[in-house]
């Protein structure tokens, strides 16, 4: 009986350190899409917005993001923010200097082991396209393309209302710019 209740036990202790491990392995973002940039936001971060535009994004390691991911300083989180509400979020890998980033899997072991597995082919160090995941209020795009001998890889988080706005702003931009340019 006693030695029952001691295998119980220790089953529910590793169970529940295991969960508690994968609980913790998820990045610490700002906000989640759509809330607004807080005043206490700003007292730890500093002022998000320039005077002349209600566009600001921010930039960090993911390595202060994500403690626990084991990304180094080839990795960087960027929040996108539209009249101080959080638009997007990407985590990117930094291949400026090589690959090697893209080529650690880092980034696709993070986005299968949070967001799902998907198929990577026979070979995953040679995926070359996109995941999508549709999530409550949110979408997750997974993207890992090779050009022009440099990997691009990216984990994009927003939603079908934020992006759309995204999309508004800078294309009202790049009309502006067009406007100046034809002058």
């Amino acid at each position: 009986m006693i030695k029952n209740f001691i295998i119980k036990a220790a089953i529910v202790s590793v169970l529940f350190l295991l969960n508690f491990s994968i609980a913790n392995a998820k990045c610490e973002f700002l906000g989640d899409i759509g809330e607004k940039f807080k005043k206490s936001d700003e007292d730890k971060f500093g002022h998000l917005f320039d005077e002349d535009s209600p566009f600001a994004e921010l930039i960090f390691s993911a390595m202060e993001v994500c403690p626990n991911d084991n990304f180094d300083d080839n990795f960087f989180v960027k929040y996108t923010f539209l009249d101080k509400r959080l638009l997007t979020i990407q985590i990117i890998a930094d291949n400026s200097i090589d690959n090697s980033p893209t080529e650690s899997m880092k980034l696709m072991k993070y986005a299968k082991r949070i967001y799902g597995d998907f198929d990577t082919g026979g070979n995953p160090k040679n995926y070359n396209n996109f995941n999508i995941w549709e999530k409550i209020n949110k979408f997750i795009v997974y993207n890992r393309n090779y050009y022009d001998k440099t990997w691009m890889e990216e984990i994009f988080i927003s939603n079908d209302k934020y992006y759309e706005q995204l999309l508004e702003y800078e294309n009202i931009l790049e009309n502006m710019l067009t406007a100046e340019d034809q002058n």
